[in-house]
């Protein structure tokens, strides 16, 4: 069975300037080819379990011949993996995107363009500039600062200098590192005004950003005691003369503490991504021990017309939900006389990735609340459906039962341990489980891996946990430090490592 192919456009400098559908197309990735100027921690936060194989090309650089590329894309492709082409910037703008795209094509390969944001954009705006703006620039030309000359050796673009100048608006050079001097020399003998504003940039959209601006006369004279390093971006014209609010960097979202940390997580495909995802801006490591699918039950949906409320505990769970809700040819506009209950803010959020929104979540994410809460919201005359996973806590269902409210528990999906991924966990070294902290999504998970790896556990690794349920399960094991997330979710488990990081 062939696979498919993403052109994956990563956006140029740091990594969370990836677009959300990028960056989970590369998650779901089991192969990833990947080009020079992406940022480490798009790499090194992907699964150990996913191929990686550096494609890059640099000036003068031994590098990977294009037609090696095409040929690995289709030979990966033909293997029936998922593979994500991962660009600096957007595939289609100097990235060979197009070309490559047109092999995929002729072969019958499935291939999807996930656009990025380029640097010819971005880069200008990252420094205080706009590339258009309606008293000044009207347009935008974007060229390539090097092309291959019929020897092959490496040269300025030949372009009509002149038309360029006559044309206006904004001019914006990429790759143009080694041929600056040129570049400024040929717009200065074309005629261009002496005094026409131009900016290099340095390492745009990064730490290491760095901006010359001058006139078209006096720029080489600016950069000529200056350290410029590659990649840079030359943007001419009236808008690179204006000097508004640059970009700030900003990693308050996760503390410098994780930086080297290595973070073991078990639990299902998605929770481990998901979390995966919060660490890409970051130094930390996730590293995947996950084995659990997912199993959704034989058992039809309830006539959803007998409940007047809908209950969702997990992410899972609504996932599952609207999987059936599909395949048993249901309408969505049977759910509008509905309220829906979820127990957290992450679950609300994957409840309107489907176009609905919860009508209630409790002020604390966790299912204690969510039973005393709700209990407020009912009537007596409601009836609540509960979808959730076979082994969870009962905290609602009590509640439930001691108020003498009718409801129906429906354990829509159960985990189940995969062996493939089991066997290959089983295979690696030791070091591979010497991590800072073991996170567990589930009880089920805590109960599965012990079973499994208990004699590849370190007794020092602090562990942490989503929830009480998940915590209690570890009662059963010689384990030392228990942390618990405040929150029943990704953020209160980033929030738990952080708080002990920092003490």
């Amino acid at each position: 069975m062939t696979g498919k192919v993403y052109l994956i456009g990563a956006g140029c400098g740091e990594a969370d300037l990836i677009t959300i559908k990028g960056l989970k197309k590369l998650l779901d990735s089991e192969v990833v080819l990947y080009d020079s100027l992406i940022d480490d921690r798009l790499i090194s936060n992907l699964s150990d379990r996913v191929e990686k194989i550096y494609v890059g090309k640099r000036y003068h650089q031994k590098s990977m011949p294009q037609e090696e590329i095409n040929n690995l894309l289709i030979k990966k492709a033909l293997e029936g993996k998922t593979i994500a082409r991962l660009k600096g910037g957007d595939p289609y703008v100097f990235g060979r995107g197009a070309e490559e795209a047109q092999i995929l094509e002729e072969k019958n390969i499935p291939y999807e363009v996930v656009p990025g944001i380029s640097s010819a954009i971005a880069v200008p705006s990252a420094v205080g500039i706009p590339v258009t703006h309606r008293q000044l620039s009207r347009s935008v030309t974007i060229l390539t600062g090097s092309a291959i000359g019929k020897d092959s050796s490496e040269k300025v673009t030949p372009i009509d200098y002149k038309a360029l100048t006559q044309l206006g608006g904004t001019i914006v050079f990429l790759m143009g590192y080694h041929h600056i001097e040129e570049i400024i020399n040929n717009f200065l003998e074309a005629g261009m005004d002496e005094n026409m504003p131009c900016a290099i940039i340095s390492k745009g959209c990064s730490k290491e950003q760095n901006v010359i601006k001058g006139t078209i006369k006096d720029i080489l004279i600016k950069t000529a005691n200056k350290k410029i390093n590659a990649p840079i971006v030359i943007v001419i014209g009236e808008c690179a003369g204006l000097n508004l609010k640059e970009m700030a960097f900003d990693n308050s979202d996760i503390k410098k503490d994780f930086k080297n940390l290595k973070i073991g997580v078990v639990g299902t495909e998605n929770f481990i991504k998901k979390l995966s995802s919060k660490f890409i801006n970051t130094n930390g490591k996730i590293i995947d021990l996950g084995f659990l699918d997912i199993a959704v039950t034989t058992n039809p949906l309830p006539d959803l017309k007998a409940y007047t409320w809908i209950v969702f505990t997990s992410q899972n769970g609504i996932e599952q939900f609207f999987l059936k809700f599909k395949q048993e040819g249901k309408d969505i506009r049977s759910l509008s006389k509905h309220k829906i209950a979820v127990i957290g803010s992450g679950t609300a959020d994957k409840l309107l990735e489907y176009g609905v929104y919860a009508d209630f979540i409790p002020t604390r994410f966790d299912s204690k609340t969510l039973a005393f809460e709700l209990i407020k919201k009912l009537q007596p005359s409601d009836k609540i459906l509960i979808c959730r996973a076979d082994i969870g806590s009962d905290d609602l269902i009590n509640s439930l039962e001691n108020n003498n409210y009718n409801y129906t528990d429906y354990k829509i999906y159960h985990l189940k341990e995969n062996e493939l991924k089991k066997t290959i966990l089983s295979t690696l070294k030791q070091e591979y489980f010497d991590v800072n902290y073991l996170v567990f999504g589930s009880a089920n998970g805590v109960n599965s891996f012990f079973k499994n790896f208990y004699q590849k556990f370190n007794k020092n690794i602090k562990i942490v946990c989503i929830g009480k349920k998940c915590a209690e399960a570890l009662q059963n094991y010689d384990v030392g430090q228990v942390l618990i997330a405040d929150k029943y979710n990704i953020d209160g488990i980033i929030e738990c490592i952080e708080k002990d990081c920092t003490g």
